[in-house]
Parts: structure tokens; C-alpha cells; sequence
């Protein structure tokens, strides 16, 4: 994997925090997440999830230290406990091979689903795992788990919600990290983060 095609992240489950409960909040900037952005996704019960991704080929310190100065100015937040600490990268590139052979098919992370402009995965892995259950059903049902046989499942994917992923890769691709704070830039990132 490229580090072009990988965030590197942090997130705190920070409580105690007054936060909208109705609202995300997406922050873009080449200062606090080169290449990526940082969120609060509320949970409820003034808690929320916070955290930020960086392109891992730009960052020039950690996630972490990234997220803590995000924190840093933003008192409302930085008031919060930490709750749970998560840690990790996330693939924001396309597949560049097939996601299926004989008897496997890949999904989620390992079938580079997440969306290559806003680095979210779970619904697109939800939706992929909802294509390869009911493909594997019919395979098995047929005694052929061949990669011929599967290969139905790449098709829907590719063809369905593979398609979105493919051009939001490209529009990713066509700024920089410099002009990802572009007003462009945060149309595209606005329509892939509303799942449009």
C-alpha cells in the first residue's frame, strides 16, 4: 500500500463533553491533519468520538500527537475524560487486483472499501458483506467456490457502490494536501461524507 493511499489515526471516546448531540463535526486543515481531516461524531450522554486521520506520507509527527494538539485548541474538548483510546490505519486506496480467488473473497479494509475521501468504512463494509454472504450462499448451494463463481460478488461491488469509491479516488488524487482546504476540495469531501 502506498502512504499516499493510508491515514494514519488516532480517537479518543472522550465523556463529559457538551456537545450537539444532532450534529457531526468535520475539521479540514494542512496544520491539524495534513492530507486527512479530524471529527467529533456524538454518542450520546455527552460523550462523542474524537479523533483525526493523516495521509501517512505527509504527517510530520504522530496521530497522536495531532489529536492531542487538536484537543489543545479546542477547550471544549480537551475538558473531556478519555474513555477509550483507538489507534490505527486505514487503506484509502482502491483494490488494485481482484477481491476474489478460489474459496476467499475479500471485504472491508482487506478489500480497500473504505472510502478513499473521508477514510469511513463500516457501511461500506456492511454493504459489501451483505454482497459476499449472499454469493457465498448461492456458491455453496451450487458446490462451486471457485473464483469464477465468485467473481459475482466483485461485479456488484464494482459496479454498485465500487463505482463511488473508484471517483471519489480520483477526485481524491486530483488535489494535493495543500488544496484539500480548498472550497473544492470540501465540496467533494461534503458529498462523500453524506454518502451521496
Amino acid at each position: 500500500m502506498r502512504p499516499g493511499d493510508c491515514l494514519v489515526c488516532a480517537q479518543y471516546l472522550l465523556a463529559g463533553i457538551d456537545v450537539d448531540p444532532e450534529c457531526c463535526y468535520y475539521h479540514l486543515g494542512e496544520d491539524l491533519a495534513p492530507g486527512g481531516y479530524a471529527w467529533v461524531f456524538p454518542k450520546g450522554d455527552n460523550k462523542a468520538n474524537v479523533g483525526l486521520g493523516v495521509q501517512a506520507d505527509l504527517a510530520r509527527a504522530s496521530a497522536m500527537e495531532y489529536l492531542l494538539r487538536f484537543l489543545g485548541h479546542h477547550p471544549w474538548l480537551e475538558q473531556g475524560s478519555p474513555v477509550t483510546l483507538i489507534t490505527g490505519a486505514v487503506p484509502t486506496g482502491v483494490a488494485r487486483g481482484s477481491i476474489v480467488t478460489d474459496g476467499l473473497m475479500l471485504v472491508g479494509d482487506a478489500a480497500r472499501q473504505a472510502d478513499p475521501l473521508t477514510g469511513g468504512g463500516i457501511a461500506n463494509a456492511m454493504l459489501a458483506g451483505k454482497l459476499a454472504a449472499e454469493v457465498a450462499a448461492q456458491a455453496v448451494e451450487a458446490g462451486d467456490v471457485s473464483a469464477l463463481a465468485l467473481r459475482a460478488y466483485e461485479k456488484r461491488w464494482r459496479e454498485g457502490r465500487g463505482r463511488k469509491m473508484e471517483r471519489n479516488y480520483r477526485l481524491k488524487t486530483r488535489f494535493s494536501a495543500a488544496e484539500r482546504v480548498s472550497h473544492s476540495f470540501q465540496r467533494a469531501f461534503a458529498v462523500a461524507a453524506l454518502g451521496k
